[in-house]
């Protein structure tokens, strides 16, 4: 079987009213923060599992949306993130920017350079170092690669291969499951998708993702993704998706525990976004030859 090069990526969002751990975050009249205790409790069970089973070797995201613009930045949160830091995980921005009729801000260029501009400065000034990106909903916009270049950040963990859905501004054509996917449009941008067996586009059966499949659908995946490897003589670059609420959660956090450990059983190589950049980061764009 081909080799395979996995990221562990944990969305760490907090509860939505749209429930069953779906993402929907509009703005509200409600100024009611996130649940703190049910957070740090979330993202402590995070780091410890992290550290136990993979050395620290995961990305968690960082949750910011039209409801909870700033909150993750400031009280408790920025001592939590460092410490996940420290511990060797790393941290991506993940911006949820949903419309109260259901549409996202991904279709405005505008909003989603502002947002980014933003949170980047937040993070700044509350020293919290952000290395990666995840758009909310695996929503995408065109200038998404070049934004994320030019904020200087160089792995996006967006893309899920064969998802589309226009109203959300969701189109991942099948070349999403290439890493260099944006490298090739001569963007310095790491692309990592969602682990994806090729075959149909339902997030319950054909990806890597924790908590809408068992075990068995996910080695059924993962044998796909490392069969697809060897047809090409190359590493399979891909990540694993697991939630907040699922590592909480005792009967998710045994499978992606279990799904992790057979991973590396069968010599798959879990990578930290570090080490994903160093080496499948791509390189500088050649100059093209002037015309004669």
């Amino acid at each position: 079987m081909g080799e395979v090069h996995l990221i562990w990526l944990i969305d760490a969002d907090p509860p939505s009213e749209a429930g069953g751990g779906k993402g929907f975050y509009p703005a509200s009249a409600s100024t009611a923060p996130p649940d703190a205790t049910l957070m740090r409790t979330r993202l402590e069970t995070i780091h410890d599992v992290a550290v136990a089973e993979t050395g620290g070797r995961a990305v968690v995201t960082l949750h910011t949306s039209p409801r909870y613009r700033s909150d993750f930045f400031q009280g408790p949160y920025p001592a939590i993130w460092r410490r996940l830091v420290a511990a060797g995980l790393a941290l991506a921005l993940h911006p949820h920017e949903e419309r109260a009729n259901g549409t996202t801000f991904y279709d405005d260029e505008k909003h989603l350079r502002q947002v980014i501009a933003a949170s980047l400065q937040r993070a700044r000034a509350a020293q919290i170092p952000l290395a990666a990106f995840r758009s909310g909903s695996f929503s995408f916009h065109p200038a998404l690669p070049a934004i994320l270049a030019e904020a200087g950040i160089g792995l996006d963990l967006s893309a899920g291969p064969g998802l589309f859905d226009k109203r959300r501004s969701i189109d991942w054509p099948a070349a999403a499951a290439e890493p260099d996917f944006f490298s090739r449009k001569g963007l310095p941008v790491l692309e990592v998708p969602l682990g994806w067996d090729g075959e149909n586009a339902e997030l319950d059966r054909n990806y890597l993702f924790n908590e809408r499949t068992d075990l068995a659908g996910l080695i059924r995946v993962l044998d796909a993704i490392s069969a697809r490897g060897a047809a090409r003589g190359r590493p399979e670059l891909v990540n694993f998706l697991a939630h907040g609420f699922g590592i909480a959660d005792p009967t998710w956090r045994r499978q992606a525990i279990a799904f992790l450990r057979h991973a590396e059983a069968r010599g798959v190589r879990l990578l930290s976004a570090q080490e994903a950049l160093r080496l499948h980061g791509p390189a500088p764009t050649p100059a093209r030859p002037l015309p004669a």
